[in-house]
């Protein structure tokens, strides 16, 4: 075989590859489009232009890889010199660039897809549609997207890549061409094509390969992202997935490997999670705890007679207790409910604990064991399936006496592809504690109704929804998706409110404390800079406390997040009893009030922190005079919050860890 057929291929090949780059680049501009903010990126254009110089870079990265079986290969069917060999083996490829590239753009536009959800590339979350309700969440995908037009548009980008790769790597015309080169010649050139390929897949000169954090070039959140791509995520993500299958270290990642006793000496403990609640005058009040699909906190500020968001909830939340200053403990729905569960924050990165090997262990922190001890009657109630995540079998060990999905409610009750509408599942609660039994009752209830498709009974009646023009400025994606987003944020906070007022005005209303939050907030509807960042996870904390058992001082400005929540009701409710817990009354004035999250976004009362979990990188903040957040240098302050943020995930290892070696023996 003639060696200039092997120069005329890679010639081809390099002229292949150029076109997928170029295709690459493509998507990445309709990512742009799609979601960028133009005001935030006025001034920042030269930013802008280095992320998409850099992200030809993290693109090539993932070419280089899909060419090294190729580099191989060649060279392998060069040192043979059989022209048939040659013809077989471009026909292979032919058909492995075909696949390989459908395989990338596949991942790029479902990377698209998980963005407008999101606000973010793919990570670990991605996982979630094997583990969550698989087959709701295709309805819903089904339900919100031109599924035959999606399909349309995949088989144009299969129909374009084939012909790239059919038309640029022809099978014949290679044998016409009769020159040979010199041993030293074809040494440097095989070399050379190895060496090529190899830096390619560095993307980088320097002593480290190209990573996902050299994406931060600007002060812009969103321009940072723009030179990722979901591959570069998805490949990161699956990394961290498989550390976590092979005991990932939280404790050493946030410096307590051989220590933990120091993390309990800066969380303020001791040497145990045991506490005791103050000792109250009167004696086991009802508890019922809300958490709600979707409730956002930064929904609230835009309520007005005309945009009427929060329905009959607003008069309670005039009238109660609202904690603003508030995380949700994950931006998913299942760890935040682990959060609230277990009285432990959600581990960052890890799978959820109700399906993991630990699933199954005995936690003397469930929520409901202080409750059931003295004597209450506790309920755990879903609106959609109690096996989603495994829920069935994982409550029954929190302390809870039955737990009641939609599967289970005595009547036949209306219901989307998650669940019964949010208002049967309170009539259901309603029923549940007017039951005479002689015994307080903790009820806790999880709720599905706003959460894609975004559909209602149809026999609510909506309230005002008036978008003010300001309002559609700030609205990101899809306008009409955005007003059925706003319009099942209002029946859910309608049809709260009703079931509040309801409790209030009947014989339970001066023995029942309700306590409200929201799982995440949505990211769908609005843009999230970093000076955002306290409104993206931020969750509202509601409670209503009849006078008997109201606290005496009370500061509902402090910061709290999801692991709160609990020892403030049980100090509410119970007397001199002991529980186990991660996070701090809310009313003790004698605690730390820092919110954190899974994602290490910090807040306290003199700012706020991003921490990197994976890399211990860390970005602060201070507030300003609009409650947004400006960057600004570490002060100890919120140096100490970090710290504290730090210590309590390493003792929820700890913990979690202890408590499948409890049940191992």
């Amino acid at each position: 075989m003639n060696d200039s057929i092997i120069v005329n291929a890679l010639k081809r090949l390099l002229a292949l590859n150029a076109v997928f780059l170029a295709m690459m680049s493509a998507v990445r501009a309709a990512f742009f489009l799609r979601f960028v903010n133009w005001r935030e990126v006025e001034g920042l254009w030269g930013y802008v232009f280095k992320a998409f110089v850099l992200g030809v870079r993290f693109d090539l990265v993932i070419v280089a890889y899909v060419n090294t079986l190729v580099t191989l290969t060649l060279l392998i069917v060069w040192a043979a010199g059989r022209l048939s060999w040659f013809e077989k083996w471009l026909a292979a490829l032919r058909w492995y660039y075909f696949a390989m590239f459908s395989l990338v753009f596949i991942i790029l536009t479902v990377d698209i897809g998980f963005y407008s959800y999101f606000k973010n590339h793919i990570n670990i979350l991605i996982f979630g549609i094997f583990e969550d309700d698989t087959r709701a969440l295709l309805s819903t995908i089904f339900e919100n997207y031109n599924i035959p037009l999606v399909l349309a548009g995949y088989a144009m980008l299969f129909g374009l890549i084939y012909v790239a790769c059919r038309f640029i790597l022809p099978s014949r015309q290679y044998h016409k061409i009769g020159k040979k080169h010199s041993i030293l010649a074809k040494i440097a050139l095989a070399l050379g094509l190895v060496a090529v390929n190899t830096l390619a897949a560095r993307g980088s000169l320097k002593m480290f390969p190209l990573v996902t954090m050299d994406a931060a070039i600007s002060p812009n959140t969103f321009i940072n992202k723009l030179s990722l791509n979901g591959i570069n995520t998805l490949y990161e993500a699956l990394e961290f997935r498989m550390k976590e299958e092979n005991g990932y270290d939280l404790m050493s990642a946030m410096g307590y490997e051989k220590n933990i006793a120091g993390a309990f000496a800066v969380t303020g403990m001791a040497d145990t999670l045991i506490r005791t609640t103050r000792r109250n005058a009167m004696l086991e009040p009802n508890v019922v705890f809300i958490m709600m699909e979707g409730f956002g906190s930064d929904m609230v500020k835009y309520d007005s007679p005309a945009f009427n968001v929060l329905g009959e909830l607003k008069r309670h939340f005039d009238e109660d207790y609202v904690f603003y200053n508030f995380l949700s403990s994950d931006i998913g729905t299942i760890g935040s409910l682990e959060a609230v569960l277990l009285n432990v924050p959600k581990r960052p990165q890890s799978k959820p604990i109700t399906q993991s090997e630990y699933a199954f262990g005995e936690f003397p922190s469930g929520m409901a064991h202080p409750f059931k001890r003295v004597g209450y009657e506790t309920t755990f109630l879903y609106g959609g399936s109690i096996g989603w995540r495994n829920l069935d079998t994982f409550v029954q060990k929190l302390g809870f006496d039955v737990a009641v999905g939609d599967g289970g409610f005595e009547r036949d009750y209306l219901k989307n592809q998650w669940g019964v509408y949010d208002e049967f599942l309170f009539d259901y609660l309603y029923e549940k504690l007017s039951q005479k039994t002689g015994r307080p009752k903790f009820i806790f209830a999880l709720t599905t109704s706003n959460h894609p498709p975004y559909s209602l009974p149809p026999t609510y009646k909506q309230l005002p929804l008036e978008v003010s023009p300001s309002l559609e400025r700030l609205i990101t994606g899809d306008g009409e998706l955005a007003r059925k987003r706003f319009m099942t944020y209002q029946y859910a906070c309608q049809r709260l409110g009703e079931l509040v007022t309801k409790i209030k005005n009947s014989e339970h209303g001066s023995s029942t404390i309700i306590a409200v939050t929201g799982d995440h907030n949505f990211w769908d509807v609005f843009e999230y800079p970093a000076e955002r960042q306290a409104d993206m996870f931020g969750v509202p904390l509601y409670l209503y406390v009849p006078t008997e058992y109201a606290p005496e001082a009370a500061d509902t400005s402090v910061c709290g997040s999801h692991v709160d929540i609990m020892p403030t009701l049980y100090n509410l409710s119970l007397s001199a009893q002991e529980y186990v817990a991660l996070g701090n009354d809310l009313f003790d004035s004698g605690r730390p009030h820092v919110g954190f999250n899974a994602d290490g976004f910090i807040i306290a009362r003199s700012g706020a922190a991003r921490y990197g979990i994976k890399d211990g990188s860390v970005q602060c903040y201070r507030w300003n005079e609009s409650r947004m957040l400006a960057p600004a240098p570490a002060d100890p302050a919120i140096e100490e919050a970090i710290g504290y943020m730090k210590a309590t995930m390493a003792l929820t290892e700890y913990y979690v860890r202890n408590t499948k070696h409890q049940v191992r023996k």
